[in-house]
C-alpha cells in the first residue's frame, strides 16, 4: 500500500511539480521511506498511548532496536507484517511491564541476568549472517561484536547512573530478551511460522474471504 501511494505521489510531483520524470523511481523510494517512518511513529505512539503503556512500550522497543543493529537476526519482511508484529510484541510487553514490573525489586536482578545472557550470545552468535549479506571478513565480525558489546555496556551504565522505575527496567529486559531470541535457530523457525501465518491472513483478506 505504501509503495503504491509513494509511486502515485512521485508521479504527481513529477508531472505537476516540474521534476524530472526519469527520477520517479528514486523519488518514490524516498517517499516510501518517509511515509513508512511517519506511519510507524504514529502507530507506536498512538496505540500504546490509548492503552496507557507508552513509556513501557518505548522502553522495550528501544532496548530491542538498538541492540538489533549490530547482531542482525530473524525478522519479518514486508512493511505491514513487520509493523503489525512489532506493535503486537512490544505493546504486549508494555502491558505486562505495567502490571507486573512494579510488584517487586526483582526487576533489576532480571535485567542483569538478561544482560549476562546477551553478552554470552554476543560472543558466540554475533553477527548472525544475513543470506543477502553474509559477514565473511573476520575483522568485520569482530567489529560488530565490539559494537554489540558496547551497546550492552551502555545499557549497564544507563541503568546504574539514571533512575528508572522497575516497570521500565522490566520492559527493557523483555525487549532485549526478545531480540536475543531472534539470534537463535528457534527464533528463525518461529519467525518463519509467524511470517507464513500473516501471509495466509493477508491473502485471505485481499481475496475477500474475511
Amino acid at each position: 500500500m505504501l509503495h503504491n501511494l509513494s509511486l502515485r505521489l512521485a508521479k504527481y510531483l513529477s508531472f505537476n511539480g516540474g521534476l524530472d520524470p526519469s527520477r520517479i523511481t528514486v523519488i518514490a523510494y524516498g517517499l516510501e521511506i518517509i511515509l513508512g517512518i511517519i506511519v510507524k511513529t504514529f502507530c507506536f505512539l498512538a496505540i500504546p498511548s490509548v492503552l496507557g503503556v507508552l513509556p513501557q512500550t518505548l522502553a522495550a522497543f528501544t532496548a530491542s532496536a538498538l541492540f538489533r543493529l549490530p547482531p542482525g537476526g530473524a525478522h519479518c519482511t514486508g512493511f505491514a507484517r513487520c509493523l503489525f508484529g512489532c506493535i503486537v510484541a512490544f505493546t504486549a510487553i508494555g502491558i505486562l511491564a505495567r502490571f507486573i514490573g512494579r510488584l517487586g525489586d526483582w526487576t533489576l536482578t532480571l535485567f542483569y541476568i538478561v544482560l549476562g545472557l546477551a553478552i554470552l550470545l554476543t560472543l558466540s552468535q554475533v553477527p548472525v549472517d544475513n543470506p543477502s549479506r553474509p559477514v565473511k571478513k573476520l575483522e568485520e565480525r569482530v567489529r560488530m561484536q565490539k559494537w554489540a558489546l558496547g551497546i550492552l555496556f551502555a545499557y549497564f551504565m544507563l541503568v546504574n547512573i539514571l533512575t528508572f522505575t522497575s516497570d521500565l527496567i522490566f520492559a527493557a529486559s523483555l525487549g532485549l530478551l526478545l531480540q536475543l531470541f531472534t539470534l537463535l535457530p528457534a527464533g528463525y523457525k518461529l519467525m518463519h511460522h509467524y511470517y507464513m501465518f500473516l501471509i495466509k491472513v493477508t491473502s485471505s483478506i485481499t481475496k475477500g474471504r474475511w
